[in-house]
């Protein structure tokens, strides 16, 4: 496939947290909600998902997005679908973004892409330290923002605050990550629900801030 040597891409590698310590029945469930966080991701941004989600090993995945600036609303919707759908189980994921160029990429969507978001995005997973949940890895050649460092801090805190989600605020901000109102998000609940349940639970995941951190970081111009 022919790809635009100038063009930027946003490569996303992440791995589950802590499921080593998971048996393997519900290493088996885990596997299966990330095959379906990974298909609601593609139905809910139709055109973003370039290549497949990739699932490796079993807790692994790995994909790219056509837009970077929706790399962080991206990854935040995965964990999100991931941390509503495991209940008990409280799944999480944490997620390495690179953005850069692509230099390959097969005719047929079987993975194998290669290029420079990808050579950032997965040695920047295997650097975070084990607090850290989210990353963000920028080309050194390209110059983003004045100050890059404070971006890549913005999604370390964001990622910290989707941490702490738990099933159902996780639940509420996957309606506002859609751009759902309150009303729109009581229909993804699984019983009735009322509006002021869902901002109960959108203040409670600190959306007011998780938003405004998601208008700086979309208004970048990668």
């Amino acid at each position: 496939m022919d790809i635009p040597k100038d063009q930027l891409f946003a490569a996303l590698t992440g791995d589950a947290i802590k499921s080593s310590k998971l048996d393997s029945a519900d290493r088996s469930r885990l596997h299966d909600v990330i095959l379906q966080a990974g298909e609601e991701l593609k139905e809910a941004f139709p055109g973003l998902v370039v290549d497949g989600i990739n699932v490796y090993r079993g807790d692994s995945v790995q994909f790219l997005l056509s837009d970077p600036t929706k790399s962080l609303r991206a990854a935040l919707f995965f964990r999100a679908a991931l941390k509503a759908a495991t209940g008990s189980l409280k799944a999480d994921m944490r997620f390495a973004i690179g953005i850069g160029t692509i230099d390959f990429m097969p005719e047929a969507s079987t993975g194998g892409a290669d290029g420079e978001a990808y050579r950032l995005s997965g040695p920047a997973l295997d650097r975070m330290g084990s607090k850290q949940t989210l990353g963000l890895a920028l080309p050194s050649n390209r110059i983003f923002l004045p100050n890059p460092e404070a971006l890549e801090m913005i999604v370390v805190l964001v990622g910290t605050l989707a941490e702490r989600w738990s099933d159902k605020q996780s639940l509420a901000v996957k309606g506002a990550l859609l751009g759902y109102t309150q009303e729109e998000t009581c229909a993804l609940w699984p019983s009735p629900v009322s509006r002021q349940a869902i901002a109960k639970n959108l203040d409670a995941a600190a959306w007011y801030v998780v938003e405004q951190a998601l208008r700086f970081f979309e208004a970048c111009e990668f």
